[in-house]
């Protein structure tokens, strides 16, 4: 099983690959490609080229939550797909997979609209579009996460944007946050977009999902950028007490929060390029 990033905010020297403030992997076990999450843009595609991947083959685009960072690929990537279908080129089977409120338009005072700029409807003409907060397996070993329950009290944090609820406007809360969890035979490995939902609380329910209590590896952002010192140090110390073999922290980690995880757990250097094979 391989993880290869596509889309990060940093990218690995002596590559020559592009990032920008978002994210995007590629996940590969061999025989059901995944791509997770489609940047901010279409250099996923640019990326993926040079990296020898080509994200056409992709049977699932798993979304980890309705931010632009995150979904506003997903344009570009119909673009390539119908250039494809045009050509007479064959294409393989897609899904997209997320939580349902993952589609829904949201926005900051700051930034105004945040959420994905394709509707459904417009990627049903070529994919299926799957909503769920399940517990979904994509494979025998992949899971995406659905709806994380959050028990944390330290991971608490509060709205800062707004999404069309069931009855209008409410503080978002990002319930659509989610992670997939791959199993290994050394363990577990989560791949997450942001982490809104608390990697804590992501990491809790992957062992409850998937029965698995070892955790190796996690790859993604963590969304401590704005993190007080008190919930660092106690995701710091949670992560510490998880063994992990390695530590992938990326995007909106946040520096504090990466100097931090630096001198307790084995955080490694992450970014477009990096390749991470597990067995």
């Amino acid at each position: 099983m391989e993880i290869s990033i596509l889309v990060d905010n940093t990218t690995i020297t002596d590559h020559y690959l592009l990032g920008e403030p978002g994210f995007c992997a590629w996940l590969d076990d061999g025989e059901t490609p995944v791509l997770f999450d489609t940047g901010y843009s279409d250099i996923f595609l640019h990326n993926a080229r040079k990296m020898h991947i080509d994200p056409m083959e992709a049977e699932y685009i798993v979304l980890s939550h309705g931010h632009n960072d995150h979904t506003w690929g997903l344009g570009p990537f119909l673009a390539a797909r119908s250039e494809r279908q045009t050509a007479g080129e064959p294409l393989s089977k897609l899904t997209i997979l997320s939580h349902p409120w993952a589609w829904r338009r949201r926005r900051t005072k700051k930034s105004g609209d945040v959420g994905p700029l394709i509707h459904p409807d417009v990627c049903r003409t070529t994919a299926t579009v799957r909503t769920t907060r399940d517990p979904f397996w994509i494979t025998d070993d992949i899971v995406f996460l659905g709806e994380v329950p959050r028990t944390l009290s330290f991971e608490e944090w509060t709205p800062y944007a707004i999404i069309e609820g069931e009855d209008g406007p409410v503080p978002d809360s990002l319930i659509d946050d989610s992670a997939i969890a791959c199993r290994t035979e050394e363990g577990l490995v989560i791949l997450t977009g942001c982490s809104h939902s608390g990697i804590c609380n992501m990491i809790q329910y992957a062992k409850e999902v998937t029965g698995d209590r070892r955790v190796i590896d996690i790859v993604g952002g963590l969304h401590l950028m704005r993190a007080d010192a008190q919930r660092i140090g106690e995701t710091v110390r949670f992560l510490k007490n998880e063994n992990l073999k390695e530590l992938h922290a990326c995007h909106c980690t946040g520096f504090a929060a990466l100097h931090a995880l630096s001198r307790e757990t084995p955080l490694k250097e992450t970014g477009v390029g990096t390749v991470l094979k597990y067995r």
